[in-house]
């Protein structure tokens, strides 16, 4: 009796020893063959221990669901849903790793230059499940800008003004359950950084080209942002403009014109050209209250460095070039000529 008792024991201890060495071998040993092809799994919410055992087993990604059991309970690990890339042939160490660090899933979202706040709100809406049309207007209102962290880049805004000009339009990534506010917060942070790149200080008694003010500064290249796309022609446009201001003529910009209308003309009509609001730079004189568009750094940098010139007309053809003229005749002949 006590000679099968100790055969008995034997047996266990060796059965023991065995297990003890697979489940090392698999939890902390095995690896991946070179040639091994992941496999997508996806773990849903609340899935539990066991079915997340089963599924791994059934997809051959583990060998053994009780060993992949017993280590998250030996570990304390927490899983998380979400959609992971597993080899077959990982260890359990690995394995359990991968699915503690569910990656969030992420969205592109690319902003062209010159797009207005309306315009960038529509792609962010589209992109990001999470944020209505609402909560984008009411975070780059007037109102919801003061509640923003860097308020310093956006100190000179006058009170009753959003955020218009300040949104850099670049290519992000965000998380898919990013709010209206932290993408608002991105595109503020980069302008600033880009600003910084260029070496473009904003406190806020500087002064820029032509005795303007960071945000007319910002106005006026969302105008240039809106009327010409090359970065030369950027840089003689604005200084058209400047030249226009400093004789004291409106700088008729057909942009502006749009900003009020909602269109999209390369020339306006003369009746909106009347169009009675602020922003019309054909009824006012100097720049508009703010910015009418978001403007890249391309249109930023030719307004702090314009070109001088003669010129104070141009305009552009159905081609895009854009032709300019020294006079109004000039200019006049210049419309028949090149605007069907």
């Amino acid at each position: 009796m006590i000679r099968l008792i100790g055969i008995l024991l034997g047996m266990a201890l060796l059965v023991g020893i065995v297990l003890s060495g697979s489940y090392i071998f698999d939890a902390y040993l095995v690896s991946p063959d070179d040639d091994a092809q992941a496999v997508s799994i996806t773990i849903e919410e609340g899935a539990s221990v066991e079915a997340i055992a089963t599924q791994l087993e059934d997809e051959g990604i583990i060998t053994s669901k009780f060993f992949f059991k017993m280590y998250t309970r030996l570990s304390d690990a927490v899983l998380q849903a979400g959609i992971f890339e597993l080899k077959p042939g990982m260890s359990l160490r690995s394995v359990v790793q991968e699915l503690g660090y569910a990656a969030a899933q992420e969205v592109q979202i690319t902003i062209p230059e010159g797009f207005t706040i309306d315009q960038i709100g529509e792609v962010v809406v589209e992109a990001l499940p999470e944020i209505e049309l609402t909560d984008w207007k009411a975070v780059v209102s007037a109102q919801g800008r003061r509640v923003l962290t860097e308020d310093e880049i956006l100190a000179g805004i006058p009170n009753d003004q959003g955020l218009e000009g300040y949104l850099f339009p670049d290519t992000y990534r965000f998380r898919a359950d990013a709010n209206a506010s932290t993408v608002v917060e991105t595109m503020i942070l980069t302008l600033q950084r880009r600003l910084a790149e260029n070496d473009i200080a904003i406190p806020r008694n500087l002064i820029f080209e032509g005795g303007l003010t960071f945000h007319e500064m910002l106005t006026l290249a969302s105008i240039v942002e809106r009327e010409v796309r090359d970065p030369e022609d950027m840089k003689l446009v604005a200084g058209v403009f400047y030249t226009r201001m400093k004789i004291g003529m409106a700088l008729q910009a057909d942009s502006t014109v749009n900003y009020v209308t909602g269109k999209d003309d390369a020339s306006v009509s003369l009746e909106d050209s009347k169009v009675h609001s602020p922003y019309n730079t054909y009824q006012n004189l100097g720049l508009p209250p703010g910015p009418i568009s978001n403007p890249g750094m391309n249109a930023i940098l030719a307004v702090l460095n314009p070109t001088d010139s003669d010129y104070l007309y141009f305009l552009t053809t159905d081609e895009g070039e854009v032709v300019y003229a020294k006079t109004f005749d000039e200019h006049v002949r210049n419309k028949y000529q090149y605007l069907k």
